[in-house]
């Protein structure tokens, strides 16, 4: 596959803001491909990376596979992630996220 690939190099290309970006796509990418523990892996990668934007954006796709799975408190701890980066498009979702999981009775 071309897309994954190119996430890949992009990944592995040096450069800190690049690779963390690509990580968060690669990680929307398996997703829609059903690779789930990939795609966690590189959301986890994209969380790691400290990044300011991809960083947030990554906690919210782990938190959201993370509840889907059943792991509330893995899904919680991924959602307060985003909320507490301090973006606030990344704090709302997030928020949003843990409103499901409080719905639900989680």
């Amino acid at each position: 596959m071309a897309a994954k690939d190119a996430y890949h190099d992009a990944i592995d290309s040096g450069d800190a803001d690049t690779a963390s970006t690509a990580a968060l796509g690669l990680g929307a990418l398996l997703v829609l491909g059903g690779d789930v523990q990939g795609a966690k892996d590189a959301f986890q990668k994209a969380i790691d990376s400290g990044s300011a934007d991809a960083a947030p954006m990554a906690a919210i796709g782990l938190g959201e596979l993370l509840a889907d799975e059943g792991d509330v408190q893995g899904a919680k701890d991924a959602f307060q992630t985003a909320i507490d980066s301090g973006r606030p498009n990344a704090a709302l979702a997030a928020a949003a996220g843990l409103g499901m999981l409080t719905d639900q009775g989680a």
